[in-house]
């Protein structure tokens, strides 16, 4: 414990400039990049630059210090509102909540070494807890198609890396259930989910994933799907109810008169949510999930009840990726927003919507 705790930096908020604005309130918001402003001692000096999904505005953060020891390091996912980065030379993780605009100070912690280089871009986190500190906090990350490692900081001096019985890409997410006290995590097509429990053993234990259900769409619509780029999402509710989602997209191209490739994007075409059956633990489909909404990105997905959260749209998804908007599970519609001009998710270098922790959620 004492050695996790060596480290562990604390930052201080800013004080000394009169031209800082008070934090943002704690809402959910995307994290889209940020301006440099100056440098200090300490590090440089920037602004967050976020988008704010109940105003569907871009807002910008008070200014803050970035540390030296996370500068130019890339940002691999985020999860519990804590963003983690790689090391470039000695690929230690680090993990940060420098992000949350709503903190006057924030903390670094640094973590072991993962020991090799990640074989995928589609790299994934997620944190038994908000509170890095806890004795019994668990890190899971996807930095390998058929490796998922582990560490817990206050206890292990390395990373354990598990090999996984089928392939984690394109982009199996991984979460932490705090009803079940076990990470889960889908395979390749979808047909399997599995859990992780950190306090039992390093084994994970498999079973087969049962869709009930299913929507009545037509035959032409569902070829249309099967066409469709497809990832999958498991997301636990506050009320430790879990959801299972498909993702659907569609790539769109155009060319010119010379049949040469002008442009390609992609479209999202549909979701499908299907809420876990107390009893049988069967997946039912539904387009009901009430108060509640959820965000996907490239953080660990995660669920809120939007009361909580004015002009928040309840029964709703929030999605960065193909576009950024928000898509409707009653009518089907999906919405991309304004500030989405190109459709181009590549102009958002930092794609981790930022889940709002204390509390409030």
């Amino acid at each position: 414990m004492a050695l996790f705790l060596s480290r562990v930096l604390t930052l201080s908020g800013r004080r000394d400039n009169s031209r800082f604005f008070s934090s943002l309130p704690q809402f959910p918001y995307l994290l889209m990049g940020g301006k440099k402003l100056g440098e200090s001692p300490e590090g440089k000096i920037r602004k967050h630059r976020l988008f704010d999904p109940t105003t569907e505005e871009t807002v910008y953060s008070k200014e803050k210090t970035i540390p030296k020891k996370l500068n130019g390091q890339p940002l691999v996912g985020a999860s519990q509102g804590w963003i983690a980065s790689l090391e470039n030379k000695d690929l230690t993780v680090h993990i940060t909540d420098v992000y949350k605009p709503w903190l006057s100070s924030s903390k670094v912690i640094s973590l072991p070494s993962i020991g090799f280089k990640p074989s995928t871009h589609a790299t994934r986190v997620s944190f038994s807890s908000s509170d890095p500190v806890q004795d019994d906090f668990s890190v899971a990350a996807k930095f390998d198609e058929y490796r998922l490692s582990v560490c817990r900081p206050c206890w292990d001096s390395k990373w354990t890396h598990i090999e996984t019985a089928y392939s984690l890409l394109p982009a199996s997410d991984l979460m932490y259930s705090k009803r079940d006290k076990v990470f889960y995590f889908t395979s390749f097509k979808g047909n399997y989910m599995a859990s992780l429990d950190l306090s039992n053993n390093f084994e994970p234990e498999y079973q087969h994933l049962r869709l009930r259900n299913l929507p009545k769409i037509p035959e032409v619509g569902w070829e249309m799907l099967n066409n469709c780029f497809m990832t999958h999402h498991l997301v636990e509710s506050p009320s430790s109810e879990l959801f299972f989602i498909k993702w659907y997209t569609q790539c769109i191209h155009k060319e010119d008169k010379d049949g040469d490739l002008e442009f390609i994007h992609s479209n999202t075409k549909r979701f499908m949510i299907f809420r876990q059956d107390g009893m049988s633990k069967d997946f039912c489909y539904t387009e009901d999930i009430g108060d509640l909404c959820i965000f996907l990105s490239k953080s660990e997905a995660f669920c809120l009840s939007a009361s909580m959260y004015p002009r928040l749209k309840p029964n709703s998804i929030y999605y960065i990726g193909p576009r950024l908007g928000s898509y409707d599970l009653a009518s089907g519609t999906d919405r991309p927003f304004t500030f989405d001009r190109l459709g181009d998710p590549s102009l958002v270098r930092t794609p981790f919507w930022l889940h709002p922790t204390d509390p409030i959620a």
